[in-house]
């Protein structure tokens, strides 16, 4: 399968936007997966994707490595597995406990660095473009994750920024 065309987001409120659009197609048991360098917007993406569902402000997961959103539509578990060094200190995270809890949805950030998602989500990738701009690329390991690739359509990006 071909990968997709990238979505050129303007800068860090498009992203944001592209996260809150992501909020009105995502349904409990969803599982996102967030990939990129440092610094290329993915903790953005997820802020706009709380707010939209009403989980309020967002805070790196860096140092507490789980934040939990419980306030909005559907629990939001954020994880971030760029501080994790080895796979046996994964169970620690109780990331096995929320995967595909109907309540809520589970974003992933460095989910590259282990297989700790389900075989069926979407995958996300966030890379740093011209100036201020991310390119954002989109795509479904799984039917459910390649529905929610397809609904996040690259239109939607040219609204956005």
């Amino acid at each position: 399968m071909a990968t997709p065309p990238a979505m050129t987001l303007a800068d860090a409120a498009a992203t944001e936007a592209l996260g809150a659009r992501l909020a009105t197609l995502v349904r409990g048991g969803d599982a996102i997966a967030l990939v990129g360098e440092l610094g290329a917007g993915k903790t953005t993406f997820v802020h706009g994707l709380v707010r939209a569902l009403g989980g309020g402000d967002v805070h790196s997961p860096t140092f507490s490595l789980v934040h939990e959103y419980p306030t909005g539509r559907l629990v939001v578990w954020h994880a971030d597995l760029y501080r994790i060094a080895r796979a046996a200190e994964l169970p620690e995270l109780g990331l096995d406990e929320v995967i595909g809890d109907p309540r809520g949805i589970v974003v992933v950030e460095w989910a590259d660095r282990f297989a700790v998602l389900p075989a069926d989500h979407l995958r996300v990738e966030l890379r740093h473009a011209a100036g201020d701009q991310r390119e954002l690329v989109a795509t479904g390991t799984g039917p459910r994750g390649r529905e929610l690739a397809t609904t996040l359509d690259p239109a939607a990006a040219g609204k956005l920024g």
